[in-house]
């Protein structure tokens, strides 16, 4: 059961994302393009933000 979780921060990162954005998508739009649109937004916002905020962390040692 173990070997099935991934390993990788930035896998981890991707599926959160895609399931928030999936989720959020759905709530918050009723047509196929809106979704879509806002599907994207969410997704690029999540994981350009979680990029962003590792290279600004990346020079403080943990």
């Amino acid at each position: 059961m173990a070997s099935l979780l991934p390993v990788d921060h930035f896998l981890i990162m991707a599926v959160y994302a895609l399931l928030v954005s999936i989720f959020f998508a759905f709530v918050w739009r009723n047509e196929r393009r809106e979704r879509l649109l806002l599907f994207a937004k969410i997704f690029g916002a999540l994981i350009v933000g979680g990029l962003a905020v590792a290279w600004l962390m990346y020079p403080f040692p943990a």
